[in-house]
């Protein structure tokens, strides 16, 4: 067994990441979403939690926009990245209409949009003297913003890694990404809680051209939408963290929070990871596909990589964790 150590120390003031390495595998990680203030009339259709894209996304050319959604060029707009959310909608981006339950983003879009630098408009409609880029596409825009989904996921050639549990979810992405890029990868990590389908979605959209690894947060609240979000991202690494009673308003009982835990391991390839939590006897009585890697982690002896020492620690105003990890050579 070999044994190597961690700090990562999140700070509740600063709205960034960073870090600093001393070896390896000495990490230091502070992280904070940015909050915006915005007055004007706005939209956030149903997309929970969806916020503009991180500004290290890729361009979207109108051309690569209307193959990606089998839509029409109307008017012509420059390369741009993706919003569904006009609160937070930044000069360079493209506004993607969703029509939701209760509201019919269609609705904002206003000359006032292009005013606050979209650059174009992917949807059924717009509003009368619309100058900027239009796509348009036919009938339901979820099943649009799906399509595009798929589109980002083939094109990407990097690995995947998705994470999913009851309670851990952001955190653990965030210390992943991390771990990965002290290792020397160009990681990306979706932004705070994008783990429905639309944040899936546009987590998929926002990968840069250039990243080695992207790790995304699946979450659900009913039977069958981990395999929906398992399925959209593909992820050729999987994780599940906890099975606790967060979900039983809809499933009823832990066996029941479990088996819907159990659609991240579902439909692995032979050759994907799938990692369980060894001190969890749900997660670890989870299945794993014939010719999928099992791997546990924990405090459990049986762990493959397994937490040896985890220690408090205070550094630049944050609070940090300092842990020491045992690897099964093994494995």
């Amino acid at each position: 067994m070999a044994a190597f150590p961690f700090l990562y120390t999140f700070s509740p003031t600063k709205p960034s990441i960073s870090k600093s390495l001393t070896t390896r595998h000495h990490v230091k990680l502070l992280v904070l979403p940015t909050t915006r203030k915005n007055t004007s009339k706005t939209c956030s259709c149903s997309a929970q939690n969806t916020r503009c894209a991180p500004s290290n996304s890729p361009l979207w050319t109108v051309t690569d926009i209307a193959q990606a959604v089998g839509g029409r060029i109307v008017k012509w707009g420059p390369p741009g990245t993706i919003s569904i959310d006009t609160r937070t909608i930044e000069p360079g981006q493209w506004f993607f209409a969703i029509t939701g339950e209760n509201v019919d983003a269609h609705d904002f879009i206003t000359l006032d949009l292009s005013k606050s630098g979209c650059v174009g408009v992917i949807g059924n409609r717009v509003c009368e003297n619309w100058e900027m880029g239009f796509v348009q596409v036919d009938g339901d825009t979820v099943s649009s913003l799906l399509k595009m989904a798929a589109f980002a996921r083939n094109r990407f050639v990097g690995k995947v890694v998705a994470v999913t549990g009851s309670v851990g979810k952001t955190s653990t992405k965030a210390m992943i990404a991390l771990a990965l890029e002290s290792l020397g990868s160009k990681v990306y990590h979706s932004y705070e809680h994008w783990n429905n389908t639309f944040g899936v979605s546009l987590s998929l959209i926002t990968i840069p051209r250039d990243a080695g690894i992207a790790v995304l947060e699946m979450g659900m609240n009913r039977k069958g939408q981990l395999l929906e979000l398992t399925r959209l991202g593909r992820p050729d690494i999987r994780v599940i963290l906890k099975v606790a009673t967060a979900h039983l308003e809809n499933l009823v009982s832990l066996e029941g929070v479990a088996m819907a835990k159990g659609e991240m391991f579902q439909e692995a390839k032979p050759g994907d990871i799938c990692v369980a939590n060894a001190d969890d006897p749900f997660v670890k009585s989870i299945p794993v596909p014939q010719g999928a890697r099992r791997v546990l982690f924990g405090r459990s002896l049986e762990s493959d990589v397994r937490l040896v020492a985890a220690e408090r620690v205070g550094s630049g105003g944050g609070v940090g964790v300092k842990v020491v990890l045992q690897k099964n050579m093994e494995m």
